[in-house]
């Protein structure tokens, strides 16, 4: 009797251990999370008879924890109210652009595990966030890190998260981390005030503006008020400059909270536009391209906005942004895994990119006083639009000079030769306007922007 009781026992012992094995194998099919009582059971049950580590490949940290985490807290997701006036563009360039399933998958699980943020830092201060799992594939780095770029290149919304990332493998699946510069309730306070600034400058756009006129409405209102945050540049703490809320919450930001406000402000009103990363005369840097009827343009409001706002990088063709500037390359064609410098540090990639070879919304040829030679009709036009400028103080003009025109030449005889043609201009729209808003004729500057056929004079009043 007594060794059937003890068959018995061992049968059911058996059976008992199975079926934790396999609620612990499938629980995620199941439902279940490591926070159920039942499997916050099952998990310490089973910690003392599996041998830790099992089955887990090395990734670029330690084995991590299952998604769900009960220490993690749920970030704010409440986006900006929309305009009256124009609809709002949902970006999925970034998603679009990923070519396999398993990149793909990551993307959708990471957009939502992102906002699940730790209560507590980490050893080196920043914040995890849920794990976001992908099932039966052993991700690539590469595959990791476009799923990553696209995210973020998709999404300025999400401003806090860090560059770093984490990722490992269990069982044939991958699970990635990512991280964020802060705790979840300061995230939220953060995105309440950014979704308020958001907010204030879509609400002042005005009905009725054509898709170049809104981009330019942005890029004024952008300069207007953001200045460059130099500090920024070598302070890792400042991270905030780097992302969209520098601009909108701060007033102070580099080129890539640049890029993302005016991303992230033109999908409010109705544009496509994403960023670009490269270099500027050598140095990193990032900008943006945007859709303008149907054209795409580079864009540099980062560059523009200077001691006074020009546009000399205002939705201009791939060809003249590369006077200057450098692309990223393609990070779908690099070969192999190489996505990563010698010394570990991630190679600057963008996905793939549409070409820009329009000038029609350019800001010269689109808005500048256009220069087709020195007659009276294009000269009385030409002051006009002078006078209309100084009644609202503008502090500067732009010109367009005719493709017809040699360039060197014409600008030579605007402002170069004595008693220049500007004079004249100036001259005419002066005797229209009242005291107080006269041209000042001897403290005329001029800018020049020959790639462009542009040319911008700054003014000043009496």
């Amino acid at each position: 009797m007594k060794k059937f009781l003890s068959a018995v026992m061992t049968v059911m012992l058996t059976g008992l251990i199975g079926m934790f094995v396999v609620l612990f194998l499938y629980h995620d099919r199941l439902g279940l999370q490591w926070n159920d009582p039942l499997t916050g059971y099952l998990q310490s049950a089973l910690a003392s008879v599996l041998p830790q580590g099992s089955d887990v490949s090395a990734g670029q940290a330690e084995p991590e924890p299952a998604s769900g985490d009960k220490n993690t807290v749920s970030v704010l997701r409440d986006a900006a109210p929309v305009s009256k006036h124009y609809p709002v563009f949902h970006q999925t360039a970034g998603l679009d652009s990923l070519t396999d399933s398993g990149s793909r998958a990551l993307y959708q699980e990471l957009l939502k595990s992102v906002h699940a943020i730790a209560k507590e830092a980490d050893k080196d201060g920043y914040y995890p966030t849920d794990g976001a799992s992908v099932k039966g594939q052993e991700l690539s780095e590469k595959q990791i890190r476009t799923a990553v770029l696209a995210l973020r290149g998709d999404n300025p919304q999400i401003f806090w998260l860090a560059s770093q990332y984490s990722y490992t493998y269990r069982s044939g699946n991958t699970t990635v981390r990512l991280f964020s510069y802060l705790p979840p309730e300061k995230c939220s306070e953060l995105v309440k005030k950014m979704n308020a600034a958001v907010a204030s400058v879509i609400g002042a756009v005005p009905a009725g503006l054509s898709e170049l006129d809104r981009e330019i409405y942005l890029f004024q209102a952008i300069a207007k008020m953001c200045t460059y945050d130099n500090a920024a540049v070598t302070d890792s703490k400042r991270w905030a400059a780097h992302e969209a809320t520098g601009v909108l919450v701060d007033g102070t930001a580099v080129c890539e909270g640049y890029s993302e406000a005016m991303q992230l402000l033109a999908s409010y009103c109705g544009l496509d536009c994403r960023t670009v990363s490269g270099s500027g005369n050598g140095e990193p840097h990032m900008w943006n391209i945007i859709k303008i009827d149907g054209e795409w343009y580079h864009l540099d409001s980062t560059w523009g906005d200077s001691d006074l706002v020009n546009y000399n990088y205002f939705n201009v063709t791939d060809s003249i942004i590369r006077a200057d500037h450098s692309i990223s390359g393609n990070i779908l064609l690099a070969e192999g895994e190489n996505v990563k410098n010698g010394d570990g540090s991630s190679v600057d990639y963008n996905l793939p990119l549409p070409a820009c070879t329009s000038m029609k919304a350019n800001y010269f040829r689109a808005k500048g006083i256009a220069v087709s030679g020195f007659n009276s009709k294009n000269n009385n036009k030409a002051s006009a639009a002078l006078a209309a400028a100084a009644k609202t103080k503008s502090p500067t003009v732009e010109f367009y000079i005719d493709e017809k025109l040699n360039y060197e030449n014409t600008v030579a005889q605007m402002v170069g030769a004595p008693r220049y043609q500007l004079s004249s201009y100036v001259e005419q729209a002066n005797r229209t306007l009242k005291a107080g808003s006269r041209i000042n004729e001897d403290k005329i500057q001029y800018v020049q922007a020959e790639k462009c056929r542009g040319l911008t004079v700054i003014l000043e009043y009496d």
